[in-house]
């Protein structure tokens, strides 16, 4: 197997510009079912609080499902969101493409 091509400049800054925000979704999430939680052991007896609470959790999933999984490698198309991790991988298991962090700023 050959080496692949490195990534270009912009296409790092996509990258780990998505994992930025995946980053920031899931710290927002987090801090949005805690709330949802408190909301029901206050107002758990309530039906609308619950079912809203229910929705409130299913939206969060689609969303974060869609988040994580919407990013794909620049060279063979791999969904990067796959590998299972918030964290972006060393490299592509599709290809090998080396993911290289951005220069401190």
């Amino acid at each position: 197997m050959t080496d692949p091509v490195p990534l270009t400049p912009s296409e790092l800054a996509r990258i780990w510009r998505w994992q930025r925000r995946m980053f920031v979704f899931y710290g927002i999430a987090i801090a949005l079912l805690a709330l949802a939680g408190a909301l029901m052991l206050m107002f758990g007896e309530l039906a609308w609080v619950r079912r809203a609470a229910v929705a409130w959790l299913f939206v969060l999933l689609a969303a974060a499902a869609m988040v994580q999984f919407r990013e794909r490698c620049p060279r063979c198309g791999l969904r990067l969101g796959s590998h299972g991790r918030l964290f972006l991988p060393e490299q592509c298991r599709g290809c090998g493409v080396v993911f290289e962090r951005p220069p401190p700023s």
